[in-house]
């Protein structure tokens, strides 16, 4: 870890610990994957998929026109999957009288899809 990425650590493990207690509330599961979300974002910064401009230390990763169109894919990927998954899961949920999902772990489901997608097709090229 490099002291001048240190507002970029703090910010990203702040929204680690944010998105792992809203979705796991305040489990031993939600500081794992506080833990695991921390990681990719340090991935993302030192894996050489992104330029790194520190004019702006909490948002430093600039994509080139390749990470603008894996980011393009990703984002219809999980909106589109996320979209489905809530659509179908409502009437399944009338007709079996139990709710199977939720708005909000769809969305949940939809941004870590996004990641997924982002992860994958970066690792193809």
């Amino acid at each position: 870890m490099k002291n001048k990425f240190l507002p970029y650590y703090i910010s990203r493990f702040i929204l680690s610990v944010v998105f792992s207690i809203l979705i796991w509330g305040f489990t031993w599961n939600a500081a794992l994957m506080t833990i695991v979300f921390f990681g990719l974002f340090l991935l993302y910064l030192h894996s050489g998929w992104f330029s790194i401009d520190l004019k702006n230390p909490l948002f430093p990763l600039r994509r080139d026109s390749h990470g603008q169109s894996v980011q393009r894919k990703a984002l219809v990927t999980s909106i589109v999957f996320s979209l489905l998954l809530y659509t179908v899961s409502m009437p399944l949920s009338g007709f079996t009288g139990i709710p199977l999902i939720s708005g909000h772990i769809a969305l949940s489901i939809g941004i870590i899809t996004y990641f997924i997608a982002q992860f994958t097709l970066f690792i193809k090229t």
